[in-house]
Parts: structure tokens; sequence; C-alpha cells
């Protein structure tokens, strides 16, 4: 090819490429939109998305932390660092949850659940204001319903073997003076119930002297020391011998009184609130629930029976129709948890937590206030 040609066309080529370099609008083309592509930048840093010119990069999510677990605690399940229970078990039955909270007005978005999940979605207080709780429906409460009495009874004999071992020498008392307050509550909460109940217990007769003297405890547990610790002893020891088939001590005991005088509700939320958090951190699958299913059942037994004494009309605001709504949805959902681990229906006890941790979520910025009854 001639010299001249090979100049003309370098000549025209640079012209070209001055003209794409100048800032000037070339000739109206519509190519396709450029596919955008990642930026990996240096370990640590979040990655960014390359968006075509016009448009708004995109931050990609950070990548997954491997789940840790506490030596400590390989029981406990972990995300990343931070333990399973501090999150609902199934967040997408939480999540579409609609029911306003604390007067809110704005509406969650709805999720979908998963094929494997079960929504449960409590019931609306306000849909059902006559539905009550057995124990409000006049007179006493049929428990035969609500907690076979071996429950009750295994219940009082877990409760009195913890207080036991919290009353082995003044340290171990100090240490441990939450456990024995929280613990002889609730012996005393299910005294109410065995005497109630219309099924034999060898002690039943004698219930109600249990039940005052764990009343007892509380006034006595409330500081550290020899003194306290001696007549925590001394009180808790009547108390066994009496479980044990001996004689009451001579004090006088009304056969029967309202629930409010002897279960506290504060007490009631902080034995819920360590039997609940209990059940999610340590019964994390269908194996380990199948494993733990008499000490799974009792404990969710124990939270159905206090669910139905805390809907007593005894209690503050126990006849607004909205409580009993709230308090009924938390009782179906101790049922409800029963009923899975009996069929071995792992998501079904998933949910039954799930009903429970709504319902007190949805309660607590309502009606839980300065008075604990």
């Amino acid at each position: 090819m001639p010299h001249r040609i090979w100049i003309t066309l370098l000549w025209v080529g640079s012209i070209a490429a001055v003209v794409g370099c100048s800032g000037k609008a070339p000739p109206a083309v519509d190519p396709a939109p450029a596919s955008p592509t990642t930026v990996v930048p240096a370990t640590g840093a979040t990655p960014v998305v390359a968006a075509p010119v016009g448009t708004t990069p995109v931050v990609a999510p950070p990548p997954a932390v491997a789940n840790t677990v506490d030596p400590t605690k390989p029981e406990t399940k972990w995300i990343g660092t931070i333990p399973y229970d501090v999150f609902y078990d199934q967040p997408l039955v939480v999540a579409n949850d609609a029911t306003a909270v604390n007067g809110g007005g704005s509406e969650k978005p709805s999720t979908p659940a998963g094929p494997d999940v079960e929504m449960v979605k409590p019931t609306d207080p306000a849909t059902a204001p006559g539905e009550v709780p057995p124990a409000t429906a006049g007179g006493k409460t049929d428990w035969a319903k609500v907690m076979p009495l071996d429950l009750a009874l295994e219940a009082v004999k877990v409760a009195r073997t913890d207080v036991n071992a919290n009353l082995q020498g003044i340290a171990k008392y100090n240490a441990g003076i939450d456990s024995i307050k929280m613990n002889a509550a609730l012996i005393g909460m299910l005294a109410m119930i065995v005497a109630e109940h219309p099924e034999a217990a060898n002690w039943k007769d004698k219930a109600k002297f249990i039940r005052d003297l764990c009343y007892q405890i509380q006034t006595k547990a409330t500081g550290k020391g020899g003194g306290p610790f001696k007549e925590t002893q001394e009180v808790f020891e009547l108390i066994t011998g009496i479980l044990d088939g001996g004689k009451p001590p001579e004090m006088e005991s009304a056969d029967t009184v309202p629930y409010v005088e002897v279960a506290d509700r504060a007490d009631m939320m902080k034995i819920i609130d360590k039997s609940v958090n209990d059940l999610k951190s340590n019964i994390g699958d269908a194996k380990r629930m199948k494993e733990r299913a008499p000490e799974v059942t009792r404990q969710l037994a124990v939270l159905q029976a206090l669910g139905v004494m805390m809907g007593d009309l005894s209690y503050d605001q126990a006849d607004n129709p909205e409580y009993q709504g709230f308090t009924k949805n938390f009782i179906d959902g101790a049922a409800a948890g029963v009923e899975a681990v009996k069929s071995d229906k792992f998501d079904d006890f998933q949910g039954a937590l799930s009903k429970m941790n709504t319902s007190c979520g949805d309660c607590h910025p309502k009606f839980r206030g300065g008075d604990s009854n």
C-alpha cells in the first residue's frame, strides 16, 4: 500500500481519538445498558457494585459472619457473637404480625413465610372481648383442664431442689438470693394450684401452709449475711417437712385467698422470662426437644398455669377485655407448645414460643405499670 494512504489513515484515526476525548457529544446511538460490575476492595471493606453512568451505585451486603460458640455455653445457639435467645425463634411469624403496639397506627410490612414455616397469628383481643381464660369464668379454676397434678408436683420438686442447693451455706445463699425468692414464689403458686386441683396429693390438705411459708421466705431472704440466711433456712425446713409428710407448724392459714395475695405478677413475669429464655436457648432442634420432652412439657405446663392465674379478676386491670385477650394468647401459646412436644412437631413448638413472646410484647406497653399486681 502506498505510504500516502497509510499516512491518511493514521491522520483520520488521530482526529477521531481527539474528538472522542474532547467531551463533545458523539452521534446519537442507543447502546444496550452496561451490566454493573463488582469492585472488590481490600479485605474488611464492603464490596461496591459499579453501576452504569446516571444510576446509583449499589452496596453489596457484607459477607455472612461465621457462627461461633461460647465454649462455656455449648448448649446455647449463637449467631456470630450474639446469643440466639435475643432473637425471636420465628422472625417471619413476628414480622407478619401487624398488631399495633402501644397505640401505634402503622402496620408492619407483610412478610411471606417459607414453605416450612407455619404462620401463627395471635388472636386480636379486640375481636373477642367475651373470651376469657378459665380463671375468670367464676369460682375456682378447673385446674384439671389446665395442668395435670403430676406436672405440678414435679415442678414443686424441681423448685425445692434449687432452693435447697442455694441454702448450703452463707456464701451460696448470698449468691443465690434471687433464685431462692423466685423458686419460693413458684412453690407458693403451685401450692395454690394443688389445693384447688381435683386430683389427690399427699400434702394437698396442707398446701395452704406451704403457700404461706413460701410467702414468708419472700420477706426473709431480703439481704445477705448470716441472719437472713438462718431465718430463710428455718422457714424452708418447715416447708420441706410438710412436703415429706410431716405436720405443719402451729400457725393460722386461710383455706383460700385471692391469687393476687400470693402470686405477685412481677414474680410471675420473672419466672416466665427465665423459662421462655431457657426453652429458646436450649431447645434448638427437634432432636433436643424429643430428648428433653418431659422437662419441656413441664415448663410449658407451668407457663400455661401462670397465664391462667394471671387472668384472675383479683389482679389490677384484669377486667379489661384487651388484657384478657393478651392473656388468652399467652395461654394458647403455652398449650400449643405442650401439644407440639407431644406430637413431636418442632416447627409448631417454635411457633408456640413466638406466640407467647408476641403476647407479652404487645401486653407490656399497655398494661405493665408501677403496680406489680
